[in-house]
């Protein structure tokens, strides 16, 4: 059967979700290697004789074997007069085998010791296993840091292109043991845009993975992504406040054509638009595509009064279409199938961000009530992708509800906790407005 987001599922504001003034990422709260591990303690742990020093400290990194002696010792932190004496003694240490799971397992720990005038102070942090299965931290002794081996650019929103504006977003994600990306999390975000742009690019960022020893391992990553984009800003969408990238229409990015369209939008004296005309378009298509995101976009009032007839041309480049975006539509191409049933999910798709519904100015003057079905996929980091209509009583009804769903974000979906992607409907339903300005709507309704 196949998945049909209901109404419920709707009920989120205007660009809702993890966006914040703060760009701080957040501690890594999770469990982290060593859960589930029985603490070993120390069985021979003589002290090193004293410094020379009245006061002197050293900080060690330690390798433990299976059987609780010390393979190797590093010196992390030290004076160097009394580093000699003291790695010759920890290295006679032994410990209790550190054990998981009923096995014995090599390990590391950090060993720190402090004279404080003729007293000697020693601080041992518990021993992390050399575990594989474990995510570990870059804070971790012996963990060998991530390096990036494929970075692609990162694709910029309309807005940020039009105005030149930064964007930021503070994430957290896992580097697996086969350098890719999983559990991408915004921590925080200058806007949806850079929510969106940052989630793209670091589901397609490959790493050579973090090591214990060479041994790859999973790695809890912080991040804080920010851009600014180097382009010209675009004159016709000076004071721009809300500017949505129109979409890639379905059959076009299929077909791998590429085009252009140019829209004539007049602006009432707050900035909203009044009327999107088409003025040309390489594919009708893309001239579909323009004027329906024309229709959501949003001036401050000062700009739209000295300019308030404007034209914009819009290229359409698959170049600046999302990674994920290409990624799926090339599976169409070969054939490849994604799952349209919720058998098996772990959780229903959440919906965490949406951009308001926008009934066509093209039919403002019939006031005429309709619907559209959509389809779309959810990608493996919540991101909509691919929209295309199914069905619509008329088809401004329809570009209005692809639009819509183009700038939607859900939580992702897994199966057996694993990233998934899947095939979604969405029937919409469209209102006209009660005042006779093109008013947004805070939240869209959706048929049941």
């Amino acid at each position: 059967m196949r998945v049909v987001l209901a109404a419920a599922l709707m009920s989120v504001c205007r660009f809702a979700g993890a966006t914040g003034p703060t760009l701080e990422p957040k501690p890594n709260e999770t469990d982290g290697p060593g859960s589930g591990v029985t603490p070993p303690k120390t069985i021979e742990a003589p002290l090193p004789q004293p410094s020379p020093k009245r006061q002197d400290g050293i900080k060690l990194g330690v390798w433990i074997k299976e059987d609780g002696s010390v393979d190797a010792v590093e010196v992390l932190g030290d004076s160097k007069q009394w580093s000699e004496t003291v790695v010759a003694t920890v290295k006679k240490w032994r410990f209790e085998p550190v054990m998981w799971k009923g096995k014995a397992l090599p390990a590391r720990t950090e060993i720190e010791f402090v004279q404080d005038s003729p007293k000697m102070i020693r601080s041992l942090m518990s021993p992390l296993p050399n575990l594989p299965v474990e995510v570990h931290t870059e804070e971790e002794f012996g963990v060998t840091k991530p390096l990036i081996e494929t970075d692609p650019d990162l694709i910029l929103p309309l807005i940020v292109r039009a105005n030149g504006q930064r964007i930021d977003a503070a994430m957290s994600y896992v580097i697996q043991e086969d350098g890719s990306t999983d559990k991408i999390e915004i921590l925080a975000a200058s806007s949806e845009g850079a929510v969106r742009s940052a989630l793209d690019l670091i589901a397609e960022r490959k790493y050579q993975p973090a090591k214990v020893r060479e041994q790859p391992v999973m790695l809890k990553y912080r991040q804080i992504l920010g851009f600014r984009s180097l382009d010209p800003r675009i004159e016709a969408l000076n004071g721009g406040m809300e500017i949505v990238d129109p979409i890639y229409p379905y059959e076009r990015m299929l077909a791998q054509d590429e085009g252009n369209a140019t829209v004539r939008i007049t602006l009432t004296e707050k900035g909203a638009v009044k009327t999107v005309e088409l003025v040309e378009a390489s594919h009708s298509d893309f001239g579909n595509a323009l004027i329906a995101a024309a229709d959501s976009w949003t001036f401050n009032a000062e700009t739209a009064a000295e300019q308030n007839v404007r034209e914009y041309r819009h290229e359409f480049m698959l170049a600046n279409t999302p990674y994920a975006a290409r990624r799926l539509i090339a599976g169409v191409r070969e054939g490849k199938t994604i799952s349209n049933t919720a058998a098996g999910l772990d959780a229903k798709p959440k919906l965490q961000a949406c951009p308001s519904l926008v009934y066509p100015t093209a039919l403002l003057s019939e006031k005429i009530s309709g619907s559209a079905k959509v389809e779309f996929v959810i990608d493996r980091v919540g991101l909509a992708q691919l929209p295309r209509v199914i069905e619509a009583t008329r088809p401004e009804f329809g570009w209005s509800a692809v639009t819509l769903v183009n700038g939607m974000r859900f939580k992702p979906v897994t199966r057996g906790g694993k990233p998934a992607e899947l095939r979604v409907i969405m029937p919409i339903m469209f209102e006209p407005p009660k005042t006779a300005e093109p008013a947004a709507a805070a939240a869209p309704p959706v048929a049941p």
